[in-house]
């Protein structure tokens, strides 16, 4: 019978094996590979590549000097800044204005840069938005939005302009605006304009309205200049503001020697008299 046995080859003695690393002058055990040389594929895709860098440095010089050709072309020609016209500038200083702007008489029409332009003039207090245009051929147009003063927010470092948003408007200077109404309190300036607008729904009453203050950020109390206080609800002060203008047009409540008129309750109204200091009440 046959018996399956597995391949083996014969065993050979290793002294007489030959040395290839001896013969071919590198590490024991290592083969040496043959240096290749490189293909003609690769050596074209290289040249390709270089091409390729190549002409885009050139055609990126091409297209600057063109670029500086078709500008100087255009000044050339009459297309440089000669006007600059502003509309809607009520606030905003001409000087400032200029400034940030950093236009120049004479400069080519085609170096001003629009949307940047439009960034250097959002940073000016008083402006709110703007409107560019480019007439050609030597006018830039500026259309200014400007923030619209509604009252005198009451901080730390002194009174300071705010607009109906409550955002303070720099470079507004507040001694100029003493007529606004001031507002004081946590989170007044940008709660405010609602109010506001209540109270000049009544122009007699609010024509004596010097402050308002925010009331644990819920509810106003209104200050009258000759030192009334007057207490409005947290809900509707719109009804409880129209019924004080009502009795105040029939009795001239507001005339009185009061320190306190609170409208807090609805359909009630309570007052406190001024308290007399050293025996001696309010001259009214």
């Amino acid at each position: 019978m046959r018996r399956l046995m597995p391949f083996m080859r014969p065993k050979t003695d290793r002294a007489d094996q030959p040395d290839r690393g001896s013969e071919t002058g590198a590490l024991t055990g290592v083969m040496a590979r043959p240096s290749r040389r490189p293909s003609l594929r690769s050596i074209m895709t290289g040249a390709m590549i270089l091409g390729g860098l190549a002409a885009g440095v050139v055609l990126y010089i091409e297209r600057a000097s063109l670029s500086v050709a078709i500008i100087d072309a255009s000044a050339n020609s009459g297309l440089h800044l000669q006007t600059i016209e502003v509309q809607g500038r009520a606030h905003t200083s001409k000087d400032v204005l200029m400034a940030v702007s950093e236009l120049t008489l004479g400069q080519p029409m085609l170096t001003i840069s629009l949307p940047e332009l439009h960034d250097r003039l959002s940073t000016i207090g008083w402006v709110k938005d703007v409107a560019i245009e480019r007439r050609m051929p030597s006018t830039i147009r500026l259309i200014l939005t400007e923030r619209v003063p509604m009252a005198l927010l009451q901080t730390e470092g002194g009174h300071r302009v705010i607009d109906k948003d409550g955002e303070i408007i720099s470079g507004a200077d507040p001694s100029a605006f003493g007529h606004l109404t001031v507002v004081a309190g946590t989170s007044a300036g940008v709660n405010a304009a609602p109010l506001l607008n209540i109270l000049r729904t009544e122009p007699e009453l609010f024509a004596e309205v010097w402050a308002v203050t925010y009331q644990s950020e819920r509810r106003w109390d209104v200050h009258l200049r000759n030192g009334i206080r007057v207490r409005l609800p947290e809900t509707d002060p719109r009804t409880a503001w129209s019924r004080l203008a009502i009795i105040d047009h029939s009795k001239q409540i507001t005339d009185r020697d009061l320190a306190v008129i609170d409208l807090r309750v609805p359909d009630q109204m309570i007052v406190e008299p001024n308290i007399p200091v050293r025996g001696r009440g309010r001259e009214t």
